[in-house]
């Protein structure tokens, strides 16, 4: 899947402890999703102590390509989730500037159905998730279905992909239908001609030869013909068992330091600038321009610097970015451990390398 952009998930979930639950476990299950790039995550529980809450859902909730609403009777009952989230949320998806989810967490009255007309559900089949055993088969198949959705909406030859997919089906069922027709019309010739005796027995051997050469010429030519036209269509006869390293991305998000900011006002505004004052040049900002950056940025290398696999940024380097590379900003944090006496906020981001695309 081409990735030109990080697709934005927006969870709108009840405040019920019990949905926050299950929103947390959805999360687990996309987490893939977000270690390859593909998605960014944002949920009300991401808020800056200080921050005017509703103004933040509102303006992430604009910002989302793809909302996820976490039915349950909680959020049915709750006028804010019911009349303000879930009213913005069917506007945005019916301008098509958004993507619009719904995540049925637990059996409720259908009447929910009536203020997301025409959207996906998921689990499959409408069936909410706490009448799967176990639950994971449910949450496996909603990542499946999100996945689905973020590439359709990042990927502009989805549509040719998923049509050659379900033709690739269907002509390997016709395939292997035929082949076995085929292998079973042989049993019945060779059966036919190697019967025990007759009076005609030594005429019909005389021939055996010429029907043996048109049996496989003609057998061999349909064959040719079927693997032919599933070549032509990109399609394998035999698919190959999807493995570890097939799945996994060539292009591997890491960890990078990008810089600091000062203590005085303890959050982490996007576009709040970087420090750059210390005399350590190793804490300069890494990054141009020298701004906390919001998922999705794309922003350059300022100086050479390790691309590190864990958040931590300590153990194994993926690679070391050169100066002028360019990044796409997947999220931002700050370092765990922080010394009290330090005026500073020192931050790190998860990126990854930016395709062809984004360098244009």
């Amino acid at each position: 899947m081409p990735n030109t952009k990080v697709v934005k998930v927006f969870y709108c979930c009840s405040d019920s402890a019990q949905d926050e639950k299950m929103r947390q476990k959805l999360e687990e299950h996309l987490s893939t999703l977000e270690r390859q790039g593909v998605i960014n995550n944002w949920h009300k529980g991401m808020i800056s102590p200080g921050k005017e809450w509703e103004s933040e859902i509102d303006t992430n909730l604009k910002k989302a390509d793809i909302i996820l609403v976490l039915i349950s009777s909680e959020f049915t009952a709750s006028d804010y989730h019911w009349d303000v989230l879930a009213k913005q949320a069917m506007e945005q998806h019916r301008a098509k500037t958004s993507r619009v989810i719904t995540i049925l967490l637990r059996p409720v009255d259908n009447y929910w159905k009536v203020a997301f007309p025409k959207v996906k559900v998921l689990p499959e089949g409408g069936r909410p998730i706490t009448e799967w055993k176990p639950y994971d088969k449910a949450f496996a198949n909603i990542a499946t279905g999100i996945r689905e959705v973020a590439e359709e909406l990042t990927d502009s030859t989805f549509i040719i992909k998923k049509l050659l997919r379900s033709l690739r089906a269907i002509v390997i069922d016709v395939a292997k239908f035929v082949l076995k027709a085929f292998i079973s019309v042989g049993t019945v010739i060779f059966s036919y001609l190697f019967r025990p005796s007759r009076p005609s027995r030594r005429n019909r051997v005389s021939n055996i030869p010429v029907r043996l050469v048109i049996f496989f010429v003609v057998g061999s030519t349909f064959i040719s013909f079927i693997y032919q036209k599933l070549n032509i269509l990109e399609i394998p006869l035999l698919a190959p068992k999807p493995t570890v390293n097939s799945t996994k991305s060539v292009n591997s998000p890491g960890w990078i330091w990008i810089g600091m900011v000062n203590k005085t006002s303890g959050s982490l505004s996007v576009g709040k600038k970087l420090v750059i004052q210390p005399s350590n040049h190793k804490q300069f900002p890494s990054i141009e321009p020298p701004v906390i950056p919001s998922p999705g940025t794309i922003v350059t290398v300022k100086y050479e610097i390790n691309l590190m696999k864990e958040k931590s940024l300590s153990g194994k380097t993926i690679v070391k970015l050169k100066k002028g590379e360019k990044l796409v900003i997947l999220k931002v944090e700050r370092f765990s451990k922080i010394a009290k006496n330090s005026p500073y906020i020192k931050l790190k981001a998860q990126v990854r390398k930016c395709n062809s695309a984004c360098n244009k």
